[in-house]
């Protein structure tokens, strides 16, 4: 039996940070459910324009493949593995599908099943269940689904959990130096050729701490469950609590209950707080997210179409930010907000930005697109600032972005024009 990942049309809600990558590549802690399946999955359905990053990302994997194997077991990849009982599956035989309201969570299916369920996928398109001609049909209730993300909001209201759990499973290497304060008993793991410097604190009181290879961590606190990533810089007096530091970043200031996804900088003082950041973004300095009303009240969001509002049911959330944004110095972010692919922030940022553009209408200026061809050529400069090169694939996604989120920029009365103070 081989595993399938599937993408269902819930990507929409989790827009923008699902814009540049697949539903099962976001982090859920400091892995995504893609990195929480035992045995790796064979086969990844992804829309087509993402076909080709994602097989950058999984060179192991087919995706969008042309044929899949009858005895493919499909799975939703916003559904945590942990929640299915692949032994089990393994077992049946027949055809069959679980679906929780009108969502498809798992399922065998028959050759048309299988064309119908990669065309919906392909297209991001919804996955109609009654057209699924199966042997036997499960529909579980709410409360049975838990492993089920909806909403982005679920991941950081997940996060502290997840990272609780990631990181107690977490091996060391090396040793930690001569004056670094260890509080707590939960697992500490220093990763090879990673360095701690004295004076750090690193509490381990409400979870464990890893700190990946090749990190460095100049005196700071950091608070448990924390992941640091591999070759990440940790600058002096910086606190992180209760938050996942990808690969490869820069972080100073404060982060607390966090996602800062791998390439990006914070290399200055200000707050991030319940909130997820993407890939290759750069925080300005003294830029904060809020997350937390003055009344303490429930924080409401746009929904993923824009179109109208959701009560997280959460006090507090921040900001929801797509990969290769940038803010400048003083950035001010209100909370609940989402921060589009690619866009540049000025000022205070009291609403959704879409993607793609220069935010300043606090600050007196109109909000412009930013253009696609300055959009690709910062990107590569940042990119190679981390000794990369942009893909062809990449290239190409970044186009297809663009594009496909001008309506939204036009509905916001974004202007083509040139920006300016």
């Amino acid at each position: 039996m081989g595993i399938a990942l599937f993408e269902d049309s819930h990507w929409q809600n989790f827009s923008p940070i699902s814009l540049t990558k697949a539903t099962f590549d976001i982090k859920v802690g400091a892995r995504s459910f893609f990195e929480e399946h035992q045995v790796m999955p064979e086969v990844l359905l992804t829309r087509e324009y993402l076909a080709g990053v994602t097989s950058e990302r999984h060179v192991r994997c087919r995706v969008n493949p042309s044929s899949i194997d009858a005895d493919t077991v499909f799975v939703n990849g916003l559904l945590h593995p942990g929640t299915i009982f692949p032994d089990r599956l393994q077992k049946v035989g027949h055809t069959f599908a679980i679906t929780a309201g009108d969502r498809l969570l798992v399922a065998r299916l028959g050759r048309k099943g299988i064309e119908y369920l990669s065309d919906c996928v392909a297209a991001g398109k919804n996955i109609d269940v009654r057209k699924l001609d199966v042997e036997k049909s499960t529909k579980l209730k709410a409360e049975e689904s838990q492993g089920l993300l909806s909403e982005p909001w679920d991941i950081i209201t997940l996060l502290e959990n997840s990272l609780a759990l990631q990181t107690s499973k977490m091996q060391g290497e090396s040793d930690l130096g001569p004056g670094v304060r260890v509080a707590g008993n939960h697992a500490i793991a220093i990763a090879r050729n990673a360095s701690v410097e004295e004076g750090t604190v690193l509490d381990a009181r409400q979870g464990g701490i890893y700190i990946g290879p090749d990190a460095y961590v100049a005196t700071s606190r950091i608070v448990g469950p924390a992941y640091i990533g591999g070759m990440t810089q940790v600058k002096q007096f910086t606190i992180i609590e209760s938050s996942f530091i990808g690969h490869n970043c820069r972080v100073a200031g404060e982060i607390e209950h966090s996602v800062i996804s791998d390439h990006t900088n914070k290399t200055h003082a200000g707050f991030i707080g319940h909130s997820y950041v993407g890939e290759w973004v750069n925080i300005g300095a003294m830029t904060t997210t809020s997350d937390l009303k003055m009344t303490y009240g429930s924080i409401k969001m746009a929904s993923g179409g824009g179109k109208t509002k959701v009560d997280t049911g959460q006090n507090k959330i921040g900001s929801f930010i797509a990969d290769m944004t940038k803010t400048s110095i003083g950035t001010l972010i209100y909370s609940g907000r989402r921060i589009g692919t690619s866009s540049h922030l000025h000022g205070l940022v009291a609403q959704d930005v879409p993607s793609f553009t220069i935010y300043g209408s606090s600050i007196g200026a109109t909000n412009t697109e930013l253009e696609l061809c300055s959009a690709i050529e910062t990107q590569k400069k940042m990119m190679s600032r981390r000794n990369q090169t942009m893909s062809k694939a990449y290239e190409q996604m970044i186009k297809d972005v663009f594009s496909m989120t001008a309506t939204e920029r036009k509905r916001a009365g974004v202007r083509k024009a040139k920006f300016a103070l």
